[in-house]
């Protein structure tokens, strides 16, 4: 009796782990009520075990197949609402082409798995990419940026999500889980499984857990894409700052899971990464800390708010043109002015508004400095 006890016990403790049930539960004595219960449980142990398997093909389908991406496309724009703004409509038409170029340059398997993608009504600022290369693009994105190289960092970001699969490392378990349950007690079908599936992806989107590791290494291809696309890279720690000067320094005081969760990097870190990287990209010749950008440890500009933007964040602009200057070689040229322009050899600097020094003062700085 103890044996068979043991068994059963062990048992349930396998088909629990299998269901995601609790170790605890699993242990609890039985009564003779639910005897028959526990008897159907245990009937259902080869169904959870193939619970796993139907996951992986759940996953292939909607990762994979045409068929799957469709459904998974039709699902987001039914359920977030399909944007009737044209001309955001547009301008995410001619981004993505751009950056799908400047994707395949480090990564050509995009062009097997071409991006499907839409602006959607939520008015957070927000992005997500799911399966398949399914995304979508908050309206609530164009609430805080209008410029064009900072909202295709946050598309870089989620496409470098989208190249490592991020997302469906992350739906894993939940599928697991939710197929699992739809398994016991009950013969259920590919169609209905798919259903399942295609429910939890859909409606799960915002609680995706992806990690503080993946969400760096977005962060890091994001950098490469948008300099491969031909966007100014300096726009990727220009829009950090802006986040932080709309929002705060919490990163958890805007909307956004799958964009920064409470686990991910702050703000601060975010910037702080993309300026390394941008002094790295120069040949380490320029930097910008706290609003003023400098060339080989010297001072060139503190750029004045304009255009919509602060200070802080033109500086990091300045900084990214700077840093593509030095490395496509445009600094073994001479600065000069050409009207209210600084220019660097056959690249755009900095175009001089009220506030700031003329471009021409900033030319024969430079050239001082270079």
């Amino acid at each position: 009796m103890k044996t068979n006890s043991w068994k059963k016990k062990a048992g349930a403790v396998i088909l629990c782990g299998a269901l995601g049930i609790g170790l605890h539960a699993a242990l609890q004595p039985v009564s003779v009520a639910h005897a028959a219960n526990l008897g159907g449980l245990l009937g259902t142990a080869v169904q959870a075990a193939a619970a796993h398997q139907q996951v992986d093909a759940q996953i292939k389908h909607f990762d994979q197949t045409e068929e799957g991406r469709q459904q998974l496309f039709e699902s987001y724009k039914k359920k977030y609402g399909v944007s009737d703004n044209y001309y955001r409509k547009q301008q995410l038409d001619a981004m993505m082409p751009r950056l799908t170029k400047g994707v395949a340059a480090v990564d050509p398997t995009i062009n097997q798995k071409p991006y499907l993608y839409f602006v959607n009504k939520d008015k957070s600022f927000n992005a997500f990419c799911s399966m398949g290369h399914v995304m979508s693009v908050n309206e609530g994105l164009y609430s805080l940026t209008e410029d064009q190289d900072e909202v295709a960092v946050v598309l870089a970001h989620e496409m470098g999500h989208g190249q490592k699969n991020h997302v469906a490392s992350s739906m894993r378990k939940k599928l697991n889980v939710a197929i699992a349950a739809a398994m016991v007690g009950s013969a259920v079908g590919t169609s209905a499984l798919t259903n399942v599936a295609l429910n939890v992806l859909v409606n799960q989107i915002d609680t995706v857990a992806i990690t503080k590791k993946d969400e760096w290494e977005a962060d890091n291809l994001a950098f490469d894409y948008v300099i491969n696309a031909g966007y100014n890279p300096g726009a990727a720690a220009a829009i950090w700052q802006r986040v932080e000067e709309k929002y705060g320094k919490s990163k958890t005081s805007f909307a956004g899971e799958i964009f920064s969760p409470s686990d991910h990097p702050t703000h601060q870190q975010r910037r702080e990464n993309y300026v390394k990287k941008l002094h790295e990209y120069s040949g380490k010749h320029v930097t910008a800390e706290n609003g003023v950008v400098k060339v080989n440890g010297k001072a060139l500009v503190q750029p004045a708010a304009a255009e919509g933007k602060s200070g802080a964040e033109r500086s990091y602009f300045v900084l990214g043109n700077l840093a593509a200057a030095y490395h496509n070689g445009h600094n073994k040229s001479n600065a000069y002015a050409s009207g209210n322009t600084l220019m660097l050899g056959e690249q755009p600097i900095m175009a001089c508004f009220a506030g700031d020094p003329s471009a021409t003062e900033l030319a024969n700085l430079l050239n001082s400095i270079k």
